[in-house]
């Protein structure tokens, strides 16, 4: 008797412990950003940052202007883009009790020792020397476009390197410092290198090392009941792609760069009739894209088909064009559009000629596509009467940055 109660005591502690740990775990990563420096694109920096950061939901980012001690507490890691900028004696004080108590700095664009000549554009190989290093996990060797660095000294001992050039010249390395870490690279001059899914990686991995936490790693989404997932986690199996190649997936997400002379989309493998489609996208700065459905391959999918429309234009008001909108043919309820870079959810159901679509949490849309409402006034090409009652699930390219995640599928009989 006693040792059944010993043991549901020790059982008890063991599960306390873990529920424990999985609230630490839980817990955001507090993240603050600080962007300056002269000769660089400071508002578009800022904006691509917050796009890589954001891209996990448990990472919680601040910005300010300049670094100072009153924005340092209750921060993880702070990331630094300020090139060219000398920090004064408080800043410095500041940083370094900051690290000691256990903080950590991600240092862009810097070095530990000063460039020899002025920094020019061009390819950079990124040799990576420490590939177990939880910084460097998952990333190979890499091309860039960016500011080859030339030192006049060599880097001090007491940093590990992480990644060089292919002359030898140090790219990127860490240092533990009294409880804290610091990670320094010279890479991020233009952006070309920001736009780097690799690149990007390294500052991702960089965040979490220097918080002392592992980042989280692509799972294989789990569909709701009753719904299967269109997308693995981890490739494009299932999905083709039209028109020029700018699709991938990053980190666990469908990523379409936006590079490239022309657009296009990446569609389903299957055709799909009646269906419930979720799904979760966040569109860049400026950025356009939309969500085809019964799209056939060939031909404009959103006249044969029907595109709903994807714009960074949270604050315009509805329109046939704005973000939601049966484009060019039916304005939405309320523009559900939010801030970008932020994610969207998004719910649309098809049945037979009903369409309602479920946007953030807003209904924006509840039709009836034979409605001659709906198609009175407009030019042949847009009459929704005509659209087909199949065809394929799209993501378009608008030679925008957008992304894309949790897309499952109920198809409805």
């Amino acid at each position: 008797m006693v040792a059944q109660r010993k043991r549901r005591l020790l059982i008890a502690c063991v599960t306390a412990l873990l529920l424990l740990q999985g609230a630490v775990t839980a817990r955001p990563l507090r993240v603050l950003m600080v962007v300056t420096g002269e000769g660089h694109d400071v508002a578009g920096l800022s904006s691509t940052l917050l796009w890589i950061l954001k891209r996990h939901d448990e990472v919680q980012v601040t910005t300010a202007r300049e670094l100072n001690a009153q924005n340092l507490p209750n921060v993880d890691s702070l990331v630094l883009f300020a090139p060219g900028t000398a920090l004064n004696e408080a800043q410095r004080s500041a940083l370094h009790e900051f690290i000691q108590r256990g903080g950590g700095l991600v240092y862009l664009h810097t070095s530990p020792v000063s460039p020899s000549a002025e920094q020019t554009l061009g390819n950079v190989v990124v040799e990576i020397l420490q590939p177990r290093h939880p910084i460097m996990q998952g990333i190979a060797s890499f091309q860039i476009t960016d500011a080859p660095i030339k030192y006049e000294g060599t880097v001090p001992g007491d940093i590990e390197v992480l990644a060089r050039q292919r002359d030898g010249q140090a790219l990127a390395w860490a240092q533990r410092m009294g409880r804290g870490r610091v990670f320094m690279t010279a890479l991020g001059h233009s952006s070309s290198a920001w736009g780097h899914p690799r690149f990007q990686q390294l500052i991702l991995n960089a965040v979490y090392w220097c918080a002392g936490r592992k980042p989280p790693q692509p799972r294989t989404p789990r569909p709701p009941k009753g719904f299967v997932s269109l997308f693995n986690g981890v490739n494009l199996e299932g999905w083709g792609e039209v028109g020029p190649p700018c699709w991938s997936v990053q980190d666990g997400v469908i990523q379409c760069s936006g590079l490239g002379e022309s657009t296009g989309w990446l569609r389903s493998n299957r055709m799909y009739r009646d269906f419930i489609l979720r799904l979760e996208y966040r569109i860049a700065p400026g950025g356009n894209s939309g969500i085809f459905l019964r799209a056939p391959h060939y031909g404009r999918s959103s006249r044969l088909g029907m595109e709903l429309q994807i714009q960074d234009d949270g604050t315009s008001p509805p329109s046939n064009t704005c973000t939601s909108a049966v484009y060019s043919v039916v304005t939405p309820r309320v523009n559900p559009a939010r801030p970008a870079g932020e994610w969207n959810q998004v719910e649309i159901t098809l049945k037979d000629r009903h369409l309602r679509v479920v946007w953030n949490g807003q209904l924006v849309h509840d039709i009836n596509l034979d409605d001659p409402a709906l198609s009175a006034n407009l030019p042949r090409t847009h009459l929704l009467y005509r659209r087909p009652n199949w065809g394929y699930i799209g993501l378009q390219n608008h030679r925008s940055l957008v992304e894309f995640r949790n897309i499952f599928l109920k198809e409805l009989q």
